[in-house]
């Protein structure tokens, strides 16, 4: 009787050790995606700056290029700086780390929505070079002059913003200041 007695106790033993591990388990597992979501809300503002750093350091000649296009002092043509300003806000724009960066709403803190101040910003520098491009080629409009003056409201607003948090001084050119 001692031996079964010893047995059912050693079962039970088993069953609650068993059931100890499995609640820890469930536990770790529940609990380990809101560790995820926490690293991913911390480190967000970092890792969008290393992924865009690059794209948004590529703007900025276009910038001065363009710039200078406007004074006659650089031949290039506004079709080149609006093809290549177009690939960067394009890498910067990309939708799904846009996706993603909206889904940070989420998080305990605010993020700061880098990708969309700087795609924001990449986009206005599109539009302000792409009607230089017509504005060279035709004679300007009332209807474009509207257009290229809200362009550039956003552009001098957003990407000075964009800089800061890529480290990068802001520049001075006459898209960002007022005629």
């Amino acid at each position: 009787m001692i031996a079964v007695q010893n047995a059912s106790c050693t079962d039970r033993q088993q069953r609650r050790i068993a059931a100890a591990f499995a609640g820890a388990a469930v536990a770790f597992a529940v609990l380990l995606p809101f560790d995820a979501e926490a690293a991913s809300c911390r480190g967000y503002p970092q890792g969008a700056r290393a992924a865009i750093k690059k794209q948004v350091q590529a703007l900025r000649p276009l910038e001065r290029e363009a710039a200078d296009r406007l004074k006659g002092l650089d031949t290039r043509p506004f079709d080149y700086l609006l093809d290549q300003t177009r690939a960067a806000a394009g890498v910067i724009g990309e939708k799904d780390a846009l996706a993603a960066e909206q889904g940070l709403s989420r998080c305990p803190q605010s993020i700061p929505p880098v990708r969309r101040v700087c795609t924001e910003a990449a986009h206005a520098l599109v539009s302000l070079i792409e009607q230089q491009a017509v504005a060279s080629a035709t004679t300007q409009a009332k209807d474009a002059e509207a257009k290229q003056a809200e362009a550039k409201q956003v552009y001098s607003r957003a990407m000075p913003q964009c800089e800061r948090w890529m480290e990068f001084s802001p520049l001075v050119t006459v898209f960002r200041t007022s005629n």
